[in-house]
């Protein structure tokens, strides 16, 4: 899988090699105070040649972006941003065929374009997702990288289709939120804020990739864009909330330990040990660390100030030993992230049998750890970090694999629209930002 940014067009356009009359003009317009920088960085980096412009009228793809600007609604962005009025206008004078018409109306297309698909791929702060591998950026467009991709393809159209295509999930919220506007039906928020998560994704999912949905608490994993399994999963209690990312599973720890966190350790670990002791500690496969380092030195219990740890006045690290009762299980499955989330097995089988398993600190348990296991390395490493060993054995995936963690509380379905409970109460700080929805009479019409 190309770990690489969302969008990309072979080829190239051919320009003219002279910015001439018209160039000239961009040139004066965006060196005048309060032009947008990001346009005037753009031109100013080719020779203020213009993009749109052919000769001594515009390219007959122009057409197109005052065709995206107008039916903006369908994407649920407001057209008014873009300035559609404007737009058509500028482009209706430059077929007069002067150098500042064309000017004029090369740089309205390029402005409007540019911030429709900024909009396009860029998700509110309330539906962007955590991207924490480098090699794995978000999709965000800006206005100049959208005005590169388009200077690098192999025609306009070539450029201007790269620039439209979503995610598969996208498209389907998209195409359900058309309908259900068209028939006046109830769910038109609750899809709204799903389009807007799923708008966060990249276009290219992968070819292999693992989905987690904390709502329903389930996994599934894709292959050429089908789901070969599924599998429950256990995910964060509301005070700790499983967040949303998109990040790369590079490799699997087997005989882990598990480091208690220290919250844990204070409300839990240390009472018992004042309560019952050692006996408490050593059945439980505990022990105590100088620090949070790699190169930690394992403590004696016994020399521990266990009181001033259940007052919260010592924080201490503790972690189990890699066994039957290990809370990581066999394995756990690592995508490096700032907020120490993974995926793991677990020894607590009756916590999978609700239908709500809103139970761990954050991370994701896993119903059936060794399947994954096996599609992600393969048997032959499955067999081996399964075997006798010693603890945190890595092994790396022979193909790096994106997981997505969404949080969706609506889902397209061969019936419509399958509502999903709200079990973080998310949707309502995330419709407070997208505002009122106010579909356009061409969304409308076009269904």
């Amino acid at each position: 899988m190309p770990l690489a940014g969302p969008l990309s067009v072979p080829g190239r356009i051919e320009f003219d090699r002279r910015a001439g009359p018209v160039g000239d003009l961009i040139e004066a317009s965006l060196t005048r105070p309060g032009a947008d920088p990001e346009l005037a960085a753009f031109y100013a980096a080719r020779g203020e040649r213009p993009l749109w412009v052919q000769g001594r009228r515009l390219r007959p793809e122009t057409r197109e972006v005052v065709f995206l600007v107008e039916r903006a609604g369908e994407e649920d962005l407001d057209p008014a941003d873009y300035h559609p009025g404007e737009l058509a206008e500028a482009v209706h004078s430059a077929a007069s065929g002067r150098p500042a018409d064309l000017a004029r109306a090369e740089l309205a297309l390029s402005a409007a374009l540019g911030a429709y698909a900024e909009d396009l791929h860029r998700a509110k702060p309330a539906a962007q997702l955590l991207y924490s591998d480098p090699a794995f950026p978000p999709p965000d467009l800006d206005r100049r990288s959208t005005l590169e991709l388009l200077a690098a393809a192999r025609s306009l159209g070539a450029g201007l289709d790269a620039l439209r295509r979503m995610n598969p999930l996208y498209e389907q919220f998209r195409a359900a939120l058309a309908e259900e506007v068209a028939r006046g039906g109830p769910n038109v928020d609750v899809i709204r804020a799903n389009l807007e998560r799923a708008r966060a994704l990249p276009v290219e999912l992968g070819r292999r990739y693992i989905l987690v949905d904390v709502t329903t608490q389930r996994l599934w994993a894709y292959e050429a864009g089908q789901p070969v399994f599924s599998m429950k999963v256990i995910v964060g209690k509301p005070s700790e909330p499983t967040p949303a990312m998109a990040a790369v599973v590079r490799y699997a720890v087997f005989r882990p330990y598990w480091n208690v966190p220290p919250d844990l350790v204070s409300a839990n670990v240390a009472p018992k040990v004042l309560k019952y002791g050692m006996t408490y500690f050593r059945g439980e496969h505990l022990e105590v660390l100088s620090d949070w380092t790699d190169g930690a030195r394992v403590l004696d219990p016994t020399k521990v100030n266990w009181r001033a740890v259940a007052l919260g006045r010592k924080e201490l690290r503790v972690r189990q030993r890699p066994g039957p009762d290990n809370m990581m299980g066999r394995v756990k499955f690592i995508f490096p992230n700032e907020l120490g989330v993974y995926l793991h097995d677990s020894p607590l089988r009756p916590l999978f049998a609700p239908d709500e398993r809103l139970f761990s600190s954050g991370c994701i348990r896993l119903e059936d750890a060794p399947r994954l296991a096996r599609w992600l390395l393969g048997e032959a490493a499955l067999a081996a970090g399964q075997g006798p060993g010693p603890p945190e054995t890595r092994t790396d995936l022979p193909e790096p694999t994106p997981v997505y963690i969404l949080y969706l509380t609506a889902a397209p379905s061969a019936a419509g629209v399958a509502l999903r409970k709200d079990v973080y109460g998310r949707d309502a700080a995330l419709l407070a930002e997208l505002g009122p929805a106010e579909p356009s009479a061409s969304w409308l019409a076009s269904w």
